[in-house]
């Protein structure tokens, strides 16, 4: 009985590694995506953004459980001529989980 139990734990573990792993991915791609943008792309505004494929598969594509969310911070935010880029990828299996990655980018001009 014990052997089955931990046999449960283990691969509801693993689908808790898969998922965190596919969601820092989609996070990382945004990021990236993001961040190659032309200076003063209107994608990389200062606003708040929601994927419209939402939800998402670990792949990307529409249609599966991971929801991913960007904020573009105010001009010249954290210092001149940067703005600070925050993606969020949320799920939810048994409990909410949620991973957040972030990193600057630059303004089309000094200060923004």
């Amino acid at each position: 009985m014990a052997f089955a139990a931990n046999t449960i734990w283990l691969t509801h573990d693993e689908k808790s590694a898969d998922s965190t792993s596919a969601a820092h991915a989609l996070a990382q791609q945004k990021l990236e995506q993001l961040r190659s943008m032309p200076l003063g792309a209107a994608q990389v505004a200062p606003n708040s953004y929601t994927d419209p494929a939402n939800p998402l598969r670990a792949d990307g594509t529409g249609g599966g459980t991971f929801s991913r969310t960007w904020t573009v911070s105010a001009n010249d935010s954290p210092t001149f001529g940067l703005r600070t880029v925050t993606v969020r990828v949320s799920w939810r299996d048994t409990r909410l989980h949620v991973t957040t990655l972030a990193a600057y980018i630059r303004c089309s001009t000094i200060p923004c």
